[in-house]
């Protein structure tokens, strides 16, 4: 079996493991209180459109767009506007540039809003034309995918779980600061091992939802190897580069952005050379288990499989 097939096999069963998990610990805590699971589909589908229409409204908030024929980041649109074409885009998704202190770019977008390709200052100021190209092809991978629709629904679940552990423990925390009698005691203990408990159930589901987000994470790329073939090949430098840039960098975990590659630790700040130590490490199921993206390893390995069709590597 080819990548692309082995690829789509992996987030076939990854999707159904990850529903099918969802779905049996839902009907089980429903169950404990005497709630059909059935009557949880209104809340669901409430909460899904809420995160799916305000997700773009609040991700736009610090971001320019980019017009044509912009005097400064024309070049920008012209080059997204292109590669969507070529892609097979009907309509070129908007322009964005992110004032941000770390290289990244997203897509984004809803059937409000339209699709969105956001790129940050620092990336532009790192990335050649051509790295920035591959960036940008596996960015509007995740529009053809629909994968802002398929990651907000997939994550439905442990995310509404995620709140109502945190606001049960907040209480039992609360309700322990301010006991006056037993009674109270008692009540913030118990808040306390009720959230702890669905917070433990929310980690279990997120390891699934997680590793659905990274196959996407390389359909996107085997997107970017689609659409420009050997071109695609500076997508691995690119990659590189935004790491070596993170490693002077900090990103609040609160803020809930996400990062085009994975903080991990280098042994270079040569991109090449980089490029050429992930190509010969070992990787393992577990040193990407708990982000949302694969090891850059991982993703430089399934780029050169995938270049050996035109008789290149890395």
């Amino acid at each position: 079996m080819d990548v692309e097939g082995r690829l789509k096999l992996t987030i076939a069963i990854a999707g159904i493991m990850t529903v099918v998990f969802e779905y049996l610990i839902l009907r089980f805590l429903l169950g404990l209180v005497g709630i059909p699971a059935i009557a949880t589909v209104p809340f669901l589908g409430i909460f899904f459109l809420f995160q799916y229409l305000i997700g773009p409204v609040i991700l736009s908030r610090n971001l320019i767009e980019v017009k044509p024929g912009d005097a400064q980041y024309g070049w920008l649109y012209d080059m997204v506007s292109s590669l969507a074409y070529a892609a097979g885009f009907k309509k070129p998704p908007r322009v964005f540039v992110a004032d941000e202190p770390f290289p990244n770019a997203f897509a984004f977008g809803s059937v409000i809003s339209g699709n969105r390709v956001a790129v940050t200052m620092p990336l532009m100021n790192i990335a050649t034309p051509e790295e920035l190209r591959a960036v940008i092809g596996h960015e509007l991978g995740h529009l053809k995918h629909r994968d802002v629709e398929l990651g907000i629904a997939i994550g439905l679940i442990p995310t509404a779980l995620g709140y109502v552990a945190w606001f049960l423990m907040n209480a039992g925390y609360m309700a322990l600061v301010f006991a006056t009698v037993e009674e109270d005691l008692i009540f913030g203990l118990l808040m306390l091992a009720i959230g702890a408990f669905l917070y433990a159930i929310t980690v279990f589901l997120q390891i699934f939802v997680l590793w659905f987000n990274r196959l996407r994470e390389s359909y996107a790329d085997l997107h970017a190897f689609q659409l420009l073939g050997r071109d695609s090949a500076p997508l691995a430098t690119a990659l590189a580069k935004i790491v070596i840039y993170m490693q002077n960098v900090r990103v609040d975990p609160f803020t809930g952005t996400v990062v085009t590659a994975n903080a991990v630790k280098i042994p270079t700040n040569q991109p090449f050379e980089l490029v050429r130590e992930w190509l010969s490490q070992k990787t393992s199921v577990f040193m990407d288990l708990f982000s949302t993206h694969p090891h850059p390893a991982k993703r430089v390995q399934m780029l050169n499989k995938l270049l050996r069709k035109y008789g290149l590597s890395l």
